[in-house]
């Protein structure tokens, strides 16, 4: 690492953490402050994020705080930030967010050593905002977020999630959900080119009713399209629970971390699925699952990506960059029914 801790601050820094959203990212980058609360007992981190997020943050070291800002949107809430920042110091800012808003937050947070992503990751001109980055490499979205807490001096890279569950949010589920294992389905992501289709989510629900005899329970988000499809599947299927745009952050995790397993496309729900060791059906095609699928716990995971790049791109996956997406909708149709039920018996072992 070309610059280092200050030798009076090593025992005991003051550590800025910045990443806003999404969620997924969010969840996806707790690893690595707690290794960095792992490294430093005597650090005081502070975790600068979005508002909804301090709600599923509970459960962090003692030594990290989790503070909300709204994201900027006007140059008076730069103004608002800067007032409120002025006074402040760190050791260390950990730039975990690549975006032309969060990189304009950077000048406004003092520290003589702030941390930015590798070149490829650091999207809208970061490097002019850091004095250092991650090192570079083709890994999976955590361990991105890890390589902050390496290039810090951390050694101690072990995955660890370890958050709390609302218990006001457990109860819901344990009410609306009940008690029997039941199959979560997520058929919406943010990106509707890595959604499956609605027919074979459609058609796998009901074969996963008839054939396992388990409950299947929808999840999503508030917006019109994620509420439109859950409820075609809840129309269509007799018996199917939706409770998609019913949920807050709380009510989501807890309804996540108590099913049997979650089938999702690539999207936040996955993350917090591997946060609570909850097996995941992953349905892949528009990314590499390597990067942005279920952390080290694949095998369940429908990979249709290497075709997708085959028939759509007419290039070779295996020299296509790392970072290369599927934009196009029909990648997602090379996942079929048949193939995510067989995944489906593979988690529950029959």
């Amino acid at each position: 690492i070309e610059k280092t801790l200050p030798t009076a601050a090593a025992a005991a820094p003051r550590i800025c953490v910045l990443r806003l959203s999404a969620l997924g990212d969010v969840i996806l980058a707790v690893p690595a402050v707690r290794a960095l609360a792992r490294a430093w007992p005597e650090a005081r981190v502070t975790w600068i994020t979005s508002p909804p997020m301090v709600s599923v943050l509970k459960g962090l070291p003692e030594n990290v705080q989790v503070e909300a800002i709204p994201k900027p949107r006007g140059l008076g809430d730069w103004l608002d930030l800067r007032r409120q920042w002025k006074d402040r110091r760190y050791d260390l800012l950990l730039a975990m967010q690549a975006s032309l808003r969060t990189n304009l937050l950077y000048p406004l947070i003092h520290a003589p050593l702030k941390i930015g992503f590798d070149r490829p990751q650091a999207r809208d001109g970061q490097g002019l905002f850091v004095n250092h980055r991650i090192a570079p490499g083709d890994r999976h979205l955590l361990d991105g977020f890890m390589a902050f807490a390496a290039a810090a001096g951390v050694t101690d890279l072990k995955v660890e999630w370890g958050l709390q569950l609302d218990a006001a949010a457990m109860a819901w589920v344990r009410q609306t959900a009940g008690d029997a294992p039941y199959l979560l389905l997520n058929p919406g992501a943010s990106k509707p080119e890595r959604n499956w289709p609605l027919e074979r989510n459609i058609g796998f629900a009901r074969a996963a009713m008839e054939r396992h005899g388990l409950r299947v329970v929808l999840c999503g988000g508030p917006s019109e399209n994620e509420r439109t499809a859950a409820a075609q599947i809840a129309a269509a299927v007799p018996g199917v629970i939706d409770l998609a745009g019913q949920t807050d952050l709380p009510r989501l995790f807890a309804l996540i971390a108590a099913a049997r397993v979650l089938v999702s496309p690539d999207s936040g729900p996955v993350h917090i699925a591997r946060a609570f060791d909850v097996p995941v059906v992953g349905l892949y095609a528009s990314a590499r699952p390597q990067k942005t699928g279920p952390y080290k716990a694949l095998e369940f995971t429908v990979d249709a990506y290497p075709e997708a790049v085959r028939q759509l791109l007419q290039k070779d996956p295996a020299l296509v960059s790392w970072d290369t997406r599927m934009r196009d909708a029909r990648a997602m149709d090379l996942i079929t029914v048949d193939a995510v039920l067989a995944k489906l018996q593979h988690v529950l072992g029959v």
